[in-house]
């Protein structure tokens, strides 16, 4: 057994430390490129995750689906848009009818009624429920001849028609051959709310008619209650022309 002084023997440990750690070094330098190599190559593998869903996302996506629609429509009025005239007779065909021939599509609730008036109809309509995308709104002959006040009473339910987040289509006021009490100046109230609070306004009083065509001295026939049938129409086309099928 050979014994070195203690000097040669720590320049000895010196030399195996410095040893190992080049061993250390050179190790380490050969792990480094293989470590980077999987790196670019984990990189590029989450990269091309990270944008498949996005592809997938934009394959599975549905087509837009196209407006729902609404063909529906409630009639407020009087004898003229119930189809009623002399002795309270009715037509076979009353104007709900007409429209649900001319547009199929719409569903029609008619709450219509003869003698009905806009101040009478009004309490009781400004609180029910709506449940139409329209509602059309006929009065004012019966207001005009019985003196009622008629434009606040249409002006309450217009208000109403809006507030449930529905259409209101005005008439205005149909013609006759010897223009009835108060005819006009209800008609001009009709035309001036529809275009004051941004109402559809079907204009009846520019509607033709015959003599030949009223069923009494107030009451259209069934010729002209088409044609004031056919004015509603138009507007509820202009409206929601997708209702004409």
């Amino acid at each position: 057994m050979v014994f070195l002084p203690a000097h040669h023997r720590a320049a000895c440990v010196r030399l195996s430390d410095i040893a190992l750690t080049l061993l250390a070094i050179l190790a380490i330098g050969a792990l480094v490129p293989a470590c980077g190599g999987n790196r670019d190559s984990i990189s590029s593998k989450s990269n091309a995750a990270a944008r498949q869903p996005a592809q997938e996302v934009r394959e599975a996506s549905p087509p837009a689906r196209p407006a729902q629609r609404d063909c529906t429509v409630t009639f407020e009025g009087d004898s003229i848009l119930h189809g009623g005239y002399a002795a309270d007779q009715r037509f076979d065909e009353p104007p709900a009818a007409m429209l649900k021939r001319l547009r199929p599509a719409y569903t029609v609730i008619d709450n219509s009624e003869s003698g009905s008036t806009a101040t009478r109809r009004a309490p009781a309509f400004s609180t029910a429920p709506l449940t139409t995308h329209f509602v059309v709104l006929q009065h004012g002959i019966n207001d005009a001849m019985s003196g009622q006040p008629y434009e606040p009473a249409l002006r309450r339910m217009v208000a109403h028609v809006q507030a449930e987040g529905r259409t209101p289509v005005i008439t205005g006021l149909s013609r006759q051959t010897h223009t009835a009490t108060g005819r006009d100046a209800a008609d001009a109230v009709a035309r001036k709310v529809a275009a004051e609070t941004g109402a559809l306004f079907a204009d009846w009083g520019a509607v033709s008619f015959k003599p030949a065509e009223m069923a009494d001295v107030l009451h259209p026939a069934p010729a002209y209650s088409e044609r004031l049938v056919a004015r509603i129409v138009t507007m509820l086309d202009k409206a929601a022309p997708e209702c004409r099928g």
